[in-house]
């Protein structure tokens, strides 16, 4: 008790000011209606101030979850759908079953002619060699290298990476390859020269493989290149501040087509992983 005595005592200047700013407050609202509007106004707006970055903060946490949880529903949705294409397919390969997670890519590149992602989930999360990879646009790439939390795949945008495709109204297939030129598009070989190929046409994956399911998307025609158009083009790349020269070679009797990506390789983020669950038993048969 003596204590709150004494603190009255050596606080009591600063007890009085509040006691007389209360009051004046308390006037200025009885009597000065213009007064009082002004002060409610700042208050309400003050408050309003705060409730709208409250408000926009709890948006943003919300935002990140609602993006979380479509991301699971797309990864659901994929597997759903591939359960009930698989249930209507017969022998081969087509009857191989195949399942998606989902990954976040952590490191990118796409400067160079051997270009690597790297993605975070590793072997603990049953990552192994040779598994697809995609976004939810289309192809991505084919894990080559698995340590126990991350993987790194070997992007399509490589020179070593070679990917069955096929045309998908024509049914014609060929070898997918990127020519080092340009990030946004890959080339389509070993198309025959008499096959009725469209731009505009759309390319998926042939199925023709474990790595990748029929009919993921890839990209569309955008041009297409004949024999009696053609050279050897000469491509030039800069590794480790040096200038590599790759010379890309043309077949005769067949079409070099470009086929345009669906994925933006230099904006990636969320990807999925594809497993294929009869692979150990095609390893089997074929040994």
């Amino acid at each position: 008790m003596q204590q709150l005595i004494d603190f009255i005592i050596r606080k009591k200047n600063v007890l009085v000011y509040f006691l007389l700013l209360s009051f004046s407050l308390s006037l200025i609202f009885k009597t000065n209606l213009f007064q009082k509007s002004k002060i409610i106004i700042f208050s309400n707006s003050t408050a309003n101030y705060f409730n709208e970055m409250f408000n926009n903060l709890n948006g943003y946490f919300d935002l990140r979850r609602v993006n979380s949880e479509l991301v699971n529903e797309n990864l659901f949705l994929k597997n759903q759908l591939e359960n009930v294409i698989n249930k209507k397919q017969l022998d081969s390969l087509d009857n191989a079953i195949f399942k998606y997670q989902n990954a976040k890519v952590i490191s990118n590149s796409f400067s160079s002619f051997k270009n690597y992602l790297i993605i975070d989930k590793g072997l603990k999360h049953g990552l192994e060699n040779e598994m697809g990879i995609i976004s939810s646009k289309g192809i991505v790439g084919i894990i080559n290298y698995t340590t126990k939390n991350y993987s790194s795949v070997m992007s399509v945008l490589n020179i070593d990476t070679k990917i069955n495709a096929k045309v998908k109204r024509t049914s014609h297939f060929g070898t997918l390859e990127w020519n080092g030129l340009s990030s946004k598009s890959l080339l389509l070989n070993d198309i025959p020269e008499t096959a009725e190929i469209k731009v505009g046409d759309s390319i998926i994956t042939g199925g023709m493989s474990l790595i990748f399911p029929e009919g993921i998307n890839i990209g569309v025609v955008s041009e297409i290149i004949k024999q009696k158009n053609r050279n050897d083009t000469i491509a030039n790349f800069m590794i480790n501040n040096q200038v590599k020269i790759a010379k890309i070679q043309f077949k005769e009797n067949y079409l070099n087509i470009v086929v345009k990506l669906h994925t933006d390789m230099n904006n990636l983020d969320i990807v999925y992983v594809i497993e294929s669950l009869n692979k150990e038993e095609f390893k089997n048969i074929k040994k």
